[in-house]
């Protein structure tokens, strides 16, 4: 296989001994020939470092392997930059150390982009596998397991990501060359998905295969486990800065519309969870795009008063 076909899978790990031998073996699993694998311990506290070694000790194969160990945590989206910068590879994976990669994930990934090579990143279907053992796939199907909804036209993606979100991120392979191109990750945000998808789904197409090519796990032990934590989010600000660049980037009446609705969403959660330094940004944007109605008044009033509902939002959650 040509070196052009060459996909670079980029996994970050903290505190993931529990999953990541078996997140990378998936990798070297792959039928897509042509990859190599950079593996980043971030500081974990756990045995993810001697999980590492080990698996490295044992690899069997020519699979390329790179392993960056880090002595304390650092910024996610930092340290994905910086590998990112020494990437040649036309494709290249985020891949948290604790999913799980399904063997023909990269080659159908690459099949579907080289259809649509203007395309920023190609994403696909996933299962999902929660704390009680439970599996879903992330876009409804039917009993015959077919998808329920047509992802054939992804229409206004922009939008639709600016309003709701629809894509599954770690089943994302990115074309390189843009995603440089664009700046990579935003280095002072605490997470990546939301504002590398709009940003990249603003300037360029994406492309979906109807593929399930990744399991993701759900538990308590995951970023996106803390997207509402009580009082003290880490990840709020970061979703209020990108609230704030969409608002820059939006050139249509429905544009503001699909924010409007998202910044409702984030809205309520940032009330219940009593994190109210980033309700009121959000209040703030909203005033600037016109919100209005009997919610956003309630929510505004609920800022305002700093009613302390975290107790019973953790109760419903649980």
């Amino acid at each position: 296989m040509r070196v052009s076909d060459r996909v670079t899978v980029i996994c970050i790990a903290y505190n993931h001994a529990e999953w990541i031998e078996e997140t990378l073996e998936s990798v070297r699993l792959q039928d897509h020939y042509s990859k190599e694998l950079i593996v980043v311990n971030n500081g974990s506290t756990d045995e993810t470092r001697e999980k590492i070694e080990n698996w490295v000790r044992k690899l069997p194969g020519s699979l390329p392997v790179k392993v960056i160990h880090h002595k304390e945590e650092l910024p996610y989206c930092k340290v994905f930059n910086q590998v990112l910068a020494e990437v040649d590879s036309p494709y290249v994976v985020d891949l948290s150390g604790d999913d799980v990669m399904y063997p023909e994930h990269l080659s159908q990934s690459i099949k579907r982009l080289k259809r649509v090579n203007y395309a920023a990143f190609v994403f696909s279907d996933a299962y999902i596998l929660n704390e009680e053992g439970e599996v879903s796939t992330y876009y409804k199907r039917n009993t015959a397991g077919e998808l329920v909804d047509n992802m054939e036209e992804l229409g206004d993606i922009y939008t639709t990501l600016v309003r709701q979100n629809f894509i599954c991120s770690p089943t994302i392979v990115f074309q390189t060359e843009i995603l440089k191109k664009e700046g990579g990750y935003d280095g002072s945000l605490s997470y990546e998905d939301f504002d590398i998808q709009i940003r990249l789904a603003r300037k360029y197409p994406l492309a979906f295969s109807n593929h399930l090519g990744i399991l993701k796990r759900k538990h308590p032990k995951s970023l996106s486990s803390g997207q509402y934590q009580r009082y003290q989010s880490i990840m709020l600000p970061s979703t209020v800065e990108v609230c704030r660049k969409i608002k820059e980037m939006n050139t249509h009446e429905s544009e503001d519309e699909a924010l409007g609705i998202r910044i409702m969403h984030e809205l309520k959660h940032a009330l219940w969870s009593a994190n109210f330094d980033p309700a009121k940004s959000l209040v703030e944007l909203g005033e600037q795009i016109g919100l209005s109605g009997f919610k956003y008044w309630l929510y505004k009033f609920w800022l305002r008063k700093r009613w302390d509902m975290s107790w019973l939002y953790i109760k419903i959650k649980n």
